[in-house]
C-alpha cells in the first residue's frame, strides 16, 4: 500500500492551533506593545493623521449637506455657496497633505518595527542555550518568529493603519447618521456581521496553513541554499545534483501548493457567502433609507447625504473587517514571536556573572550529556582532570564524543548529569567564556576585514592583532593583501579577497592567540594545514601557549603523543587515559588505533 503523504494537519501540532477570538484582546495588546516600543513617535503621528483623515471625511459629509441645502434654497447665489465650496476645497487639500505625511510615516514605522523585532530575535538567539540549536523544533519556532518579525510586522502595521483610518471614518459617518436618522444604524450593524464571521474563520485557516507549512518551507529554503551558497554550489556541480535537487524542490512546492489550494478554496467559498449575505443586508438598509425619504421622514438633502454616509460606511465596514483580519492574522504570528522571546527567557544560559580566579585544575565529575530528542546519550559517566599549564589530548573514533566533551568543558553545553568544576567551584551557573578560547574544526570564515577576523570585538588593537597573526604564521600573507589588514576576507561582499583553506585556518588560529585566554580548546586545529605546517605548529605549541592549558582534539595520533595526558573515548565513555607510553604499554584501544595509523606510513 502506498504511503499516505503528509498534510498540513499532520505537520501542525495541537498546541499550536489558534484559539478563539477571546484571546484577540491579549494578542492586540502584545501587538501594540511591540509597535509602541519600536517607534512610539511614528506610531502616534501615523495614528493621529489617520484619525484626522477619518474626522475630515465626516466633515466633508456635513459640509456637503450644507452645500446641498444652500444650493436647493430659494434665491441661492454664488455668494451663499462660496463659503461652503471654499471649506470643501480647504478640507480636501488638508486631507491630501495628511495622506502624503501618513504614507511617509507609515513607511518609516514599518521599517522601525521590523528592525526592532528582528533585533529582539537576535538577542534571544545570542542568549539561548546552545543545546537548543540541536533541535529541529527550535528552528521551526525560530522561522515562525522571524516571519512574525519580518513580513508579519509589516502586515501588523498595515492592519493598525487601516483600522485607525477606517475606524475614524466609520465614527465620522456614524455621527452623521445619528444626526440624520439613527434608526439606520441597527440595519447597518447587521451588514457587518457576516463579514466578521468570515474574517474570523479565514484568519484561523490562514494561520493554520502557515504554521503547518513551516517544515516544508524550511526544507525548500535549504534546497535553494544548496544552489545559491558558495560552499555547496561546487558539490552540486561535482556530483551533478542539480536535476535531483530541482525535482525535490518541485515536489515540496507541489505539496505546499496542494495544501494552499485547499485552504484558499475554502476561504474563497466562505468569503463569497459572507459577501452575498452582507450585500443582501446592505440592500435592505438602502431600501429602508428610500422608504424614509418617500414617506417624508427625510428631506432630499438629508437623504442624499445619508446615502453617501451609508455608502461610505458600507465600504468602511469592509475595510475595518480587512484591517481586523490583518491584525488578527499578524497578531497570531506576533504570538509566535512573543513565545519565542519567552523561550529565550526559559532556556537561556544561566549566568550569575561571577568571574572565577585562574584555575589550578578543571574537573569533569560523572558528566553525562544527551542531545535534545536523542534517546542515546552522547556522553555518560565521564570523569576527567585538566591541570593548569598541561596539554591534554582527547582521541577516539568518529562519534565517540570528543567534540561534545570539549563543548561541555568550554561551557557551551550544560551537562545533563554530573558537573564541571574549576578548583571545586561548579560552573553550571558561572560560565567563564572570557577565560576560554575555542577553535573548531569547522571554524568560521568571517566575511569581515582581516583585522576583525582576528580581533573581532577588540580589533582596534592592531599591534596585538598583528602579533597574534605572526604567532599563527599568518602575518606575511595578510600584510601582502591589497589593503593589508583592512582587506575584507571572502568573496561575499564587493572588494573581498578569498584565502586558501590553509590560510583561513591560520587566521582562525590567530584568533586563539589573540584572546590570551588561560584555557585553549583546539578541535582538529591543523586539519587544513599541510604536513610541514602541521609539524611546525605542534613543535611550537608549548612555546606558543606557554602557561596556558590546552585541550587538543585530533585524529592524528602522531600529533598528540607529546601531550601530558591523553584521554581515549569510545561510545561516549572514557575507556583509557594516561600519557603515550602508558597507553601503548596497556595494549588497549589507543595502542591499536595508533598502530593502525602508523602502519599506513610504513
Amino acid at each position: 500500500m502506498a504511503e499516505k503523504p503528509l498534510t498540513i494537519e499532520d505537520l501542525i501540532k495541537s498546541d499550536e492551533e489558534p484559539k478563539d477570538w477571546r484571546q484577540f484582546p491579549r494578542l492586540m495588546r502584545a501587538s501594540f506593545r511591540l509597535v509602541w516600543r519600536a517607534a512610539r513617535r511614528e506610531f502616534v503621528l501615523t495614528t493621529t493623521l489617520q484619525i484626522f483623515s477619518g474626522v475630515a471625511m465626516a466633515g466633508q459629509l456635513l459640509i456637503g449637506r450644507e452645500l446641498l441645502t444652500a444650493l436647493f434654497a430659494e434665491g441661492a447665489t454664488l455668494a451663499s455657496l462660496a463659503p461652503w465650496v471654499a471649506a470643501a476645497l480647504a478640507l480636501a487639500t488638508l486631507m491630501r497633505f495628511a495622506a502624503f505625511a501618513e504614507q511617509e510615516q507609515s513607511t518609516i514605522l514599518r521599517e522601525l518595527v521590523q528592525q526592532h523585532a528582528q533585533g529582539r530575535i537576535i538577542d534571544v538567539t545570542a542568549r539561548i542555550a546552545l543545546e537548543e540549536f540541536e533541535s529541529a523544533e527550535f528552528f521551526n519556532r525560530l522561522r515562525r518568529a522571524t516571519m512574525g518579525s519580518g513580513m508579519r510586522t509589516m502586515q501588523l502595521v498595515q492592519g493598525i493603519v487601516m483600522l485607525a483610518r477606517s475606524s475614524a471614518a466609520a465614527v465620522g459617518s456614524l455621527v452623521v447618521l445619528v444626526l440624520l436618522q439613527p434608526l439606520l444604524l441597527p440595519l447597518l450593524a447587521l451588514t457587518a456581521l457576516p463579514l466578521w464571521l468570515v474574517t474570523k474563520r479565514n484568519s484561523r485557516a490562514s494561520f493554520r496553513f502557515f504554521v503547518g507549512a513551516t517544515p516544508l518551507d524550511r526544507a525548500r529554503d535549504y534546497i535553494v541554499g544548496l544552489f545559491t551558497e558558495r560552499d555547496s554550489a561546487k558539490e552540486v556541480r561535482a556530483f551533478t545534483l542539480a536535476p535531483y535537487l530541482r525535482a525535490r524542490y518541485e515536489e515540496l512546492g507541489e505539496r505546499r501548493i496542494e495544501e494552499l489550494r485547499k485552504t484558499t478554496r475554502a476561504m474563497m467559498k466562505r468569503s463569497m457567502a459572507g459577501s452575498a449575505a452582507s450585500a443582501v443586508l446592505a440592500v435592505a438598509t438602502f431600501g429602508a433609507l428610500a422608504w424614509m425619504f418617500l414617506t417624508g421622514r427625510l428631506d432630499l438633502a438629508s437623504a442624499g447625504i445619508a446615502a453617501a454616509a451609508l455608502m461610505q460606511l458600507t465600504a468602511t465596514v469592509g475595510s475595518v473587517g480587512v484591517g481586523v483580519a490583518q491584525l488578527y492574522e499578524a497578531a497570531l504570528f506576533v504570538r509566535d514571536y512573543d513565545d519565542f522571546l519567552k523561550l529565550g527567557e526559559g532556556h537561556q544560559v544561566r549566568d550569575d556573572g561571577r568571574v572565577l580566579p585562574p584555575f589550578e585544575q578543571i574537573r569533569a565529575e560523572g558528566v553525562a550529556f544527551s542531545y535534545p530528542g536523542s534517546a542515546v546519550p552522547a556522553l555518560k559517566g565521564v570523569d576527567l582532570t585538566l591541570r593548569a599549564g598541561d596539554v591534554i589530548a582527547l582521541v577516539g573514533e568518529n562519534g565517540s564524543g570528543k567534540t561534545t566533551l570539549a563543548k561541555l568543558l568550554a561551557h557551551l553545553y550544560r551537562p545533563t548529569d554530573g558537573k564541571i568544576t574549576w578548583d571545586g567551584a561548579d560552573t553550571a551557573q558561572s560560565p567563564q567564556h572570557e577565560q576560554i578560547t575555542l577553535i573548531f574544526q569547522d571554524f568560521m570564515q568571517y566575511q569581515l576585514t582581516a583585522r576583525e577576523n582576528i580581533g573581532l570585538s577588540r580589533a582596534d588593537d592592531l599591534d596585538a592583532v598583528r602579533q597574534a597573526a605572526r604567532e599563527a604564521d599568518a602575518d606575511t600573507f595578510l600584510s601582502g593583501l591589497q589593503d593589508g589588514y583592512e582587506t575584507i576576507l571572502g568573496k561575499e561582499f564587493l572588494g573581498g579577497t578569498d584565502l586558501s583553506i590553509g590560510q583561513w585556518q591560520r587566521v582562525a588560529l590567530a584568533r586563539a592567540f589573540f584572546r590570551k585566554a588561560p584555557f585553549i580548546v583546539l578541535d582538529e586545529p591543523t586539519a587544513a594545514l599541510d604536513a610541514r605546517a602541521e609539524h611546525e605548529l605542534f613543535q611550537r605549541i608549548r612555546e606558543l601557549f606557554r602557561g596556558r592549558t590546552v585541550l587538543l582534539i585530533s585524529h592524528r595520533f602522531s600529533t598528540v603523543r607529546s601531550a601530558d595526558h591523553i584521554y581515549v573515548l569510545h561510545q561516549g565513555e572514557i575507556v583509557e587515559h594516561g600519557d603515550h607510553d602508558d597507553l601503548m604499554a596497556q595494549h588497549g584501544r589507543y595502542a591499536e588505533l595508533f598502530t593502525l595509523q602508523a602502519a599506513s606510513y610504513t
